[in-house]
């Protein structure tokens, strides 16, 4: 549990970034394009982008949505 005094910090910290929740969906993007083309993994930015790099998009698009209702 937190004061509510700390509420204010705790969303600051747990909040994902707008710039931070717009590559998270390019990931996902990204993704989902390579696998209509039939591969495995796609790279954005020069970096790979695997299912472990998905899941974490998801977590992010997820806590932004949440955040958001």
């Amino acid at each position: 549990a937190i004061h509510p005094k700390q509420v204010a910090l705790a969303n600051e910290v747990f909040t994902p970034s707008e710039a931070k929740v717009t590559e998270a969906r390019e990931i996902l993007a990204a993704m989902e394009e390579a696998q209509r083309t039939g591969a495995g993994a796609a790279v954005y930015k020069g970096r790979l982008v695997d299912i472990a790099s998905v899941r974490q998009a998801e977590v992010i698009v997820r806590q932004a949505e949440m955040i958001a209702k």
